[in-house]
């Protein structure tokens, strides 16, 4: 979560290098704009504030002309009676020329005397200039001929604004003309020009592009740095990206940027420590700190390589030590462990050569790596390592004896792959064990049946190609209700030479050539697939899928599952996953961080075979597992052991106080299904109950299910007893 978070922070800055335009012109391009739409604010505002001036300014001169032309009406200086209109004693000429002249520091103001000196009533300048009059006359509309052409006997001017002109008009009475009166026309146009205005408005628009200027250059400079320091960050989240995890380039500023660059860097070193824990806890055994079976493979591996270049031998030793289950059930999980690390730690100082590997396989099992060695030196070798572990080990105040036995195989005459290479390995072991003798050297002698076993390899790999592999189906009821709660899907091969071979034939074969992995993520899949078409039935069901203890050596394992439930539209909790009792005891810690991972995703965990293995119950109660599987060894005979009776009940008792839910197979009769209904299990499957069948028939059997009447069935006193 947080190497996410801090690569998701860092790799945000990458999409500036695309960018069209750096980061400074990225920040300094809205100060641009700002800049030019607040002085072109500036501009309009005192461009309306001046308009509004210019107004007042035109109105304002144009009421003095009136009063000037007032008192050019009365040449004595005695002002009309009031509530009447001036007198024109001059002619309009006279009266148009001497307003002219004394308006001359009002420039803007045109004045013209309109007369009606037409016979047909009709108005016109009396002037030099009356043709430019007459056209401004005739511009006007009729109404504000009207307004201007009014007669106002109280003489009072009458102001309008027409075609973008401030106009003043003066009724006035001349008893000389043929109307008997005549009107001083005054105008002026509103865009009076005032350079105060224009340089108040260059002026505050060049301070306002100054200031953004220089706030525009410190972005500039700013974003300069913060771009260097991007882009610098980014080259580093691509390089972490890539699994490389470069130092961190710590920029220096600004501060923002400088402490992200030493979160990164401290990123860098938590994800540098979180490696180096990974590759310890996934090449490392945490019980004994000896390589685990995954790195002693790799290892192996590169050996087998190397020694097929070098036309050299090497030997691959594996030593079985026994007795440890009667260490762990006297002493105690706890106990064993110690031991363990006790043989790990005398096996290890007994190595002659700091170029030997040794490491932990399996639960009770070691393996040593010898690069150089021929056979005699590699089984010399083994019997000393045995020997070494003929001295009683001191555990808590008391001497453990130890029995061991050791196989030996040489690489690559004995083996090509590290796999195969195990394999003949522990082979040679086993017949050991067998034959009570201390070291065995591998000959292919102990397989007669090789050349037939990678045939039938061969065969399995092309099986699953050509769809010969099937999943039957075998019924498990809910013994309380009488339903089917689901079923288990069981792999068939259907040989097209061969014809049925049993599952017990090519399963252990699988799982010793690894091939088993291929074998579950299609029995998930063809279990998926046949989920859905139970619910396209109506039918709400579960389907469990067995898993193989080299399964839980699969760290992909939840990966892929996860993918294959979510590719057909598959609830997690629809598929019943059941490992054996022992599958994780090998690599215990590894198997529950498997088991974990696969039940935090949703899936059902069932402990399949429940009693036939060795677990330790402290271990049991850590597991996420929702189900225990009762094996069928204790099941078939039951209603005639009275001690497999009480076993079955005793594992009814411990599942139900780990909070699990117990199923019983191996039901094969009305009297057992009494039993295990009278003993609370939860479920049953067997073939009392249905054998496995094909999924077509599954449906229709389902359907037509109905539970048998167990009533009558006899129980005798000692078994009444223990329900």
């Amino acid at each position: 979560m947080k190497v996410n978070l801090f690569l998701r922070l860092a790799h945000a800055s990458m999409p500036f290098k695309r960018l069209a335009l750096p980061l400074p012109a990225l920040l300094v391009l809205p100060i641009v704009i700002l800049a030019v739409a607040v002085s072109g604010l500036v501009w309009l505002v005192l461009r309306q504030q001046q308009a509004g001036a210019d107004l007042r300014h035109a109105r304002e001169e144009l009421r003095q002309s009136v009063q000037v032309a007032r008192v050019m009406l009365q040449p004595n200086g005695l002002q009309p009676p009031h509530g009447q209109a001036a007198v024109l004693h001059a002619s309009p000429e006279a009266l148009q020329s001497g307003l002219q002249h004394a308006l001359h520091l009002m420039p803007q103001v045109q004045v013209a005397v309109l007369a009606q000196e037409r016979v047909d009533g009709a108005w016109q300048p009396s002037h030099g200039d009356a043709k430019a009059w007459t056209s401004a006359y005739e511009a006007l509309s009729l109404t504000e001929r009207r307004t201007l052409t009014a007669h106002r006997s109280d003489g009072a001017p009458l102001e309008f604004e027409a075609d973008g002109w401030l106009h003043a008009a003066l009724s006035v009475s001349a008893p000389a003309l043929p109307g008997g009166r005549a009107v001083v026309w005054l105008r002026t146009g509103p865009a009076v020009a005032d350079p105060g205005w224009a340089r108040a408005r260059w002026q505050l628009a060049l301070v306002t592009l100054g200031g953004f200027s220089l706030a525009g250059a410190l972005l500039w400079q700013q974003g300069a740095r913060v771009r260097r320091g991007l882009l610098d960050l980014s080259g580093w989240t691509h390089r972490a990206t890539q699994e490389e995890w470069p130092d961190v380039p710590i920029p220096a500023g600004p501060a923002e940027l400088h402490h992200l660059g030493k979160m990164m860097q401290g990123l860098t070193q938590f994800r540098h420590e979180r490696e180096k824990d990974i590759r310890q806890t996934a090449f490392r055994d945490t019980l004994t700190h000896l390589p685990n079976r995954a790195f002693f493979q790799m290892r192996l591996a590169q050996q087998i390589t190397e020694a097929r270049k070098a036309q050299r031998s090497g030997a691959l030793i594996t030593l079985d030590i026994q007795r440890f289950k009667h260490v762990n059930a006297v002493l105690g999980q706890a106990s064993g462990d110690a031991l363990l690390r006790k043989v790990a730690h005398r096996l290890t100082a007994s190595l002659p050569d700091v170029h030997h590997v040794l490491g932990r396989i399996g639960g009770n099992q070691f393996a040593c790596l010898v690069p150089r060695a021929d056979k005699v030196s590699a089984t010399q070798l083994a019997k000393a390592l045995l020997r070494n572990m003929d001295t009683p080990f001191e555990l808590d105040g008391q001497a453990i004896d130890l029995m061991a036995q050791a196989g030996v195989t040489l690489f690559p005459e004995d083996g090509r792959t590290a796999d195969e290479l195990l394999s003949h390995a522990e082979m040679a072991m086993n017949v050991a064990r067998q034959k009570m003798s201390s070291v065995m050297v591998y000959s292919p002698d102990m397989d007669p049946d090789q050349a037939a076993s990678l045939s039938l390899l061969t065969e399995l790999k092309q099986a699953v190609n050509r769809h010969e592999l099937k999943l039957f189906l075998q019924p498990k009821i809910c013994l309380a209700t009488n339903t089917v709660l689901g079923a288990e899907a069981l792999i068939r091969w259907q040989h097209p030479e061969h014809g049925l071979i049993t599952p017990d034939r090519f399963i252990p074969f699988a799982e010793q050539t690894g091939f088993i992995r291929v074998l579950t993520l299609w029995a998930v899949d063809q279990a998926s697939a046949i989920w859905r078409e139970w619910l396209q039935a109506g039918l709400d069901l579960k389907i469990a899928v067995n898993l193989s203890p080299r399964d839980l050596m699969d760290r992909e394992l939840p990966q892929h599952l996860h993918a294959i439930v979510t590719r057909h539209h598959v609830p997690a909790s629809a598929i019943v996953l059941e490992i054996t009792e022992g599958a994780t005891m090998d690599d215990p810690v590894h198997g529950q961080q498997i088991l974990s991972r696969l039940s935090e995703l949703g899936f059902q965990l069932s402990i399949d075979d429940f009693g036939t293995g060795y677990s330790s119950l402290a271990y049991l109660k850590t597991l996420p597992v929702q189900e225990l599987k009762i094996d069928k060894s204790f099941v078939l005979n039951m209603q005639n052991d009275l001690n497999d009776a009480k076993i079955v009940r005793s594992v009814i008792d411990l599942a139900h106080n780990l909070g699990m839910r117990v199923v019983a197979e191996g039901l094969e009769s009305a009297k057992s299904w009494k039993l295990l209904e009278g003993l609370h299990c939860d479920e049953a499957q067997g073939f009392f109950i249905s054998r496995p069948m094909p999924p077509d028939a599954f449906v229709a059997w389902v359907r037509d299910w109905e539970a048998p009447s167990v009533q009558d069935e006899y129980l005798n006193t000692d078994f009444k007893n223990i329900l």
